[in-house]
């Protein structure tokens, strides 16, 4: 099993509560939650979510780890991912949790807020930022050529969502030919004005002569769901912003599976420009 099992009472321990939390969640963590506690093999999650690579099944046991407890991973993008996971569970736990159970969680997010802010990297955690940095490229070399809709943010977007209560950010969602060509380009151009790099989100597939009516669609689906971007609100339909809209990433997976596209690219993967 990928998470220690928390004991079995007739009323639930922190532990228990937690997962029941992530068990309720309706996106990818509850998701592969409940798929791992079913018994099905990395490959086998993501055939069923149709999802072209296995990486992230295994994010996503990291961040239910971290919750349940406290493993603070490696590897600055991956805490980055996992305390986001985490914030969403804190909002979503509120509610639900106990004053023990909730106090577990916070104590679990602050274990990896706390490694997270440390200086002084240890020789893991340099090796571990290294090899997030090579599988970044390495997701780009495998994009190249690849048609599809792309979304990506900024980390201060994701860490500091912009609208708190509904757990929403601000995401763009656009479309490529040549999906590694299209981030590579978008990353050169904010290397001249932004204080960090972009955060490739997420890459479904889509046909090149299929990918206007899919991005149009995509792009409505979000729209009347309200997810638009409010910035935007009066402005010409030509101007600068018209493909970010105010919308999470549990929401994209969810308009691409109504659109029954498959997902090539799960994760949170800083890209500079080279």
């Amino acid at each position: 099993m990928p998470y220690e099992p928390a004991e079995a009472m007739s009323t639930p321990s922190p532990t228990e509560e937690i997962a029941n939390l992530i068990r309720d969640n309706d996106g990818r963590l509850g998701e592969v939650f409940r798929l791992d506690e079913q018994g099905f093999a990395p490959d086998e999650i993501a055939q069923q979510l149709n999802v072209a690579t296995v990486g992230f099944v295994y994010s996503y046991r990291t961040y239910a780890n971290a919750a349940l407890h406290g493993k603070v991973p490696g590897g600055s993008t991956l805490r980055k991912a996992t305390l986001s996971s985490l914030n969403s569970l804190v909002k979503a736990g509120r509610d639900v949790l106990s004053r023990d159970a909730m106090q577990l969680l916070l104590a679990h997010r602050s274990a990896v807020e706390a490694a997270e802010s440390d200086a002084e990297p240890t020789v893991q955690e340099v090796e571990d930022n290294e090899q997030q940095e090579r599988d970044a490229l390495s997701t780009l070399e495998r994009l190249r050529g690849v048609p599809g809709i792309y979304a990506f943010s900024y980390g201060w977007y994701l860490e500091s969502p912009v609208d708190q209560a509904r757990g929403n950010t601000l995401i763009k969602v656009g479309r490529a030919e040549d999906v590694s060509a299209r981030i590579k380009q978008h990353s050169s151009g904010a290397r001249a004005h932004m204080p960090e790099p972009l955060a490739l989100l997420r890459v479904y597939s889509v046909e090149t002569p299929e990918l206007g009516h899919t991005e149009r669609m995509f792009h409505q689906l979000l729209d009347t769901a309200g997810h638009g971007n409010p910035r935007r609100r009066g402005l010409n339909r030509s101007e600068v912003g018209k493909e970010w809209f105010l919308t999470n990433e549990d929401f994209l997976d969810t308009v691409a599976k109504a659109l029954k596209l498959t997902t090539l690219y799960i994760g949170r993967s800083e890209f500079a420009d080279e």
